[in-house]
């Protein structure tokens, strides 16, 4: 076998494992990525429920503003866990995985690959060079 096979084989092999590495990254985000997606869906229907009572109540109009959040405080307890849930970087958990995949696609860009979704290697033509 000549060294420039063995060269070739050994880039192939390498690709391969980069990108079952690749896979099995983003296809361990997606579980956490559901979960986080249901929390954040879950708060803010709580908050839109809350929103919709608080603006509902007659007594809104006539009481003060600090009196009135206090006669509601699902939404004031569901607005808190929203805002507490943000500062923590829930957002960034949510798409994780496609902040991975873009990230991945700019440094593949350079050797001319890209990749899908899932992580799976995109091997672009070689570019031809016109003069």
């Amino acid at each position: 076998m000549s060294l420039e096979q063995t060269a070739c084989e050994d880039i192939i092999s390498d690709l391969k494992a980069f990108e079952r590495r690749l896979t099995e990254v983003i296809a361990c985000l997606h579980p956490s990525t559901i979960r986080w997606r249901i929390v954040l869906i879950v708060v803010s229907i709580c908050i839109a429920t809350g929103a919709g009572q608080w603006l509902m109540d007659p007594e809104t109009r006539i009481v003060p503003l600090s009196q009135s959040l206090t006669n509601h405080p699902f939404f004031i307890v569901s607005t808190i866990m929203f805002l507490i849930i943000l500062c923590l970087g829930v957002h960034k958990r949510v798409i994780a995985a496609s902040i991975i995949t873009s990230r991945t696609r700019e440094v593949l860009n350079d050797f001319n690959m890209s990749c899908d979704d899932s992580g799976k290697l995109i091997l672009r033509p070689r570019p031809t060079n016109i003069t």
